[in-house]
């Protein structure tokens, strides 16, 4: 968010630079980034959400970018910086509240993108490893007794399905 809000106030060169970054980024497979993060430090959980972090920002940048540019050349902004005001005080006065709903709505449905993006490497054994509680990781571990215990089985797939829904309800609530 700290580069999208910087690429679109100052504009010009550095804006350049850093959207010609995110789009290297974007050029790059998600899945292929992390699996290559995780290969390097297998089992560790740093490496994991590392990897998603550096697929998701891409989208917090973006939208924070173009908004910004927007706020920038709004009078009220214009309006404080020419009275003397720094930009502290015009992020926290003018652009935060713009930029709030947005941000917590990327928010939202960033965290259930990750989270799903943990329980399909869990579910595939490239995740975290045992003993740290993980959806994928439960989901395979009770594999092989679905036809005597189903119901073991479907736990964490509810809890999955529930925490993802109630991520995506929570993002697309009106914040008024």
């Amino acid at each position: 968010m700290i580069l999208g809000v910087i690429a679109g106030w100052r504009g010009g060169w550095l804006d350049r630079v850093l959207g010609s970054m995110a789009d290297a980024f974007l050029a790059l497979p998600g899945l292929l980034l992390v699996l290559l993060l995780v290969a390097i430090a297998p089992g560790n959980f740093w490496a994991l959400y590392v990897g998603i972090s550096l697929v998701l920002w891409i989208e917090y940048f973006r939208v924070v970018r173009a908004r910004t540019r927007v706020l920038v050349a709004s009078p009220q902004l214009e309006a404080s910086r020419l009275l003397g005001f720094g930009p502290f005080y015009l992020f926290r006065r003018h652009l935060w509240p713009e930029l709030a709903p947005q941000v917590l709505t990327l928010a939202a449905f960033g965290a259930a993108s990750a989270i799903l993006a943990m329980a399909a490497l869990g579910f595939v054994s490239v995740g975290l490893r045992p003993p740290t509680a993980e959806l994928g990781l439960m989901m395979i571990e009770l594999l092989p007794y679905y036809h005597e215990a189903p119901w073991a089985m479907a736990q964490p797939i509810l809890v999955l399905f529930v925490l993802v829904l109630s991520l995506n309800l929570l993002a697309g609530r009106d914040p008024r």
